[in-house]
């Protein structure tokens, strides 16, 4: 699960690492810029950044991710190859992703997330549909993004598609703590490289995806009413209404917007109709969820779930 991550080390005493980089470029006579292998490699006067993919450093491609058994490969073979002793090495940022094998394009299921309280949502479409949606939180330390993984390959020529995922749908899903403070935030300290060979720390980083996954309201439900009485017209309205909120979250925001720009919505009354839409999903017996989000779900429990049954 865990991929690209970000190492700051102490310059002092490592200057090894310059006869281990690849195509060398220096940029003056004391700073240098290239990399090892796909790891991006830049030393400044006082310090060493490495960052890049580590699934991709070890086996070349990140479509299956990386078990916990092989992060603790990956960061000791990078260790060697640099000649850099990395227990003291501070983690800047750290990502951890998951890639789907999906029954439809990834497209049909990006669109089914909405908009959390906490984040805020980008998405990226073209005539073909959502290829990327990403979410940041206000300070920008953590991220969430879902991206159609076999278009971002195809576009990528130094990387090709294993085999076993020729003709099938992959969604991507990555959480991304991107600034250390962030880091700092969840674990109440600093995370060392060697922190990534602790599995408690690894189940930690686990839980932090599946809670920010979670954390995003998914639309496309449908609402189904039992009852005896006869349907009225009041009710068959609300019903329609709720049915537009769930199959067209960014119509129905906008619309909102639009009332509030024109001075016909006060955040009060904005407030009171997020209320009402609360309250009315307790109304119905049963609350269906769409086929895909089920699916999603699904998939990305089983698969942590083996993750921790297995990667000890």
């Amino acid at each position: 699960m865990i991929d690209n991550i970000c190492i700051k080390i102490p310059r002092y005493g490592n200057d090894e690492i310059i006869e281990h980089l690849q195509d060398k470029w220096q940029k003056d006579t004391r700073t240098y810029s290239e990399h090892i292998q796909n790891m991006g490699v830049y030393i400044s006067l006082d310090s060493i950044i490495i960052h890049g993919s580590l699934a991709k450093y070890f086996k070349g491609e990140n479509i299956i991710e990386l078990t916990f058994k092989q992060v603790k490969e990956a960061i000791k073979k990078l260790e060697n190859d640099t000649g850099i002793n990395f227990e003291s090495a501070i983690i800047t940022s750290i990502e951890c992703g998951m890639s789907l094998i999906t029954k439809e394009q990834p497209s049909e299921y990006m669109k089914l997330f909405c908009y959390p309280a906490r984040y805020t949502r980008c998405e990226y479409a073209t005539m073909t549909g959502v290829e990327t949606v990403t979410y940041s939180t206000p300070t920008g330390a953590y991220q969430f993004s879902m991206y159609n993984k076999i278009q971002e390959v195809q576009k990528k020529k130094k990387q090709s598609i294993p085999a076993m995922f020729n003709g099938v749908n992959i969604l991507r899903l990555e959480y991304k703590i991107v600034r250390r403070r962030g880091i700092k935030a969840k674990f109440n300290r600093d995370l060392t490289a060697y922190d990534l060979l602790d599995f408690d720390i690894y189940q930690t980083l686990q839980n932090l995806f599946i809670e920010a996954y979670q954390a995003i309201p998914k639309s496309g439900w449908q609402c189904h009413i039992e009852t005896k009485e006869k349907v009225t017209p009041k009710v068959f309205n609300e019903l329609v209404a709720e049915q537009y909120r769930q199959m067209f979250p960014k119509e129905y925001l906008h619309f909102l917007k639009v009332l509030k720009e024109s001075g016909a919505l006060t955040d009060k009354n904005i407030e009171r109709i997020r209320a009402a839409n609360r309250a009315k999903e307790k109304m119905y017996t049963s609350v269906e969820s769409s086929p895909l989000i089920r699916e999603l779900d699904d998939i990305v429990l089983s698969m942590v779930r083996w993750g921790v049954e297995n990667d000890r």
